[in-house]
């Protein structure tokens, strides 16, 4: 009886915990929006390494991503006042840096040599253990195939896998319908078994 009881425990408190970081992230926002700059200082360290991320799976290009998390905490700044609190504060922020990438993608349509694509300041660490090379193989395979997805359809990749987010709220970030949400995961993952496959 205790194994049954205990995930359905561990979801409740899992949830309970989800809504006091959003209720502590809402009136981060709403005392930036009344000009408090140690508010929007914990709310910028707060947001920092998960923007990183987010923007790095989008523009695929470490030399702008500071510049686009800057981009977006000053729209956070400027706009703070405008949130409506309906939607989750990840929800409008994370929108808020979908839009400043997928901008700073189309400037940057040519590409760069990428020789540093790998390299050790990327979020991919091997483990200790006698796979490490195979992992890293693995994971390198990975991320040349993400590069042939299009911004928009890395950033439905990034936002389902690595944020955890839903469709409904994905379209939302997007600003589009749920529908072209689900179909480009659809043509990602094909993309990506095809190229996989191939590997």
């Amino acid at each position: 009886m205790k194994q049954y009881y205990e995930p359905s425990g561990l979801k409740m408190r899992k949830l309970f915990s989800s809504q006091e970081q959003q209720e502590k992230e809402r009136n981060l926002i709403t005392d930036t929006a009344a000009g408090s700059g140690k508010a929007f200082e914990e709310l910028y360290q707060l947001y920092y390494n998960r923007l990183y991320q987010f923007i790095f799976h989008i523009v695929r290009r470490q030399d702008c991503i500071e510049e686009i998390i800057n981009d977006v905490m000053f729209v956070v700044w400027e706009k703070a006042s405008t949130y409506n609190q309906v939607c989750r504060p990840s929800t409008w922020i994370l929108g808020i840096a979908y839009l400043k990438s997928i901008k700073s993608s189309e400037q940057n349509l040519t590409r760069e040599n990428r020789s540093d694509e790998f390299d050790d300041s990327l979020d991919y660490f091997p483990s200790s253990n006698t796979q490490w090379i195979s992992e890293l193989e693995i994971s390198n395979r990975l991320q040349v195939a993400l590069d042939n997805l299009s911004a928009e359809q890395r950033a439905v990749v990034e936002m389902t896998y690595y944020q955890g987010l839903h469709y409904n709220e994905i379209a939302e970030i997007m600003q589009c319908p749920e529908n072209t949400v689900k179909t480009r995961m659809f043509h990602a993952r094909k993309i990506l078994a095809q190229l996989l496959q191939k590997t």
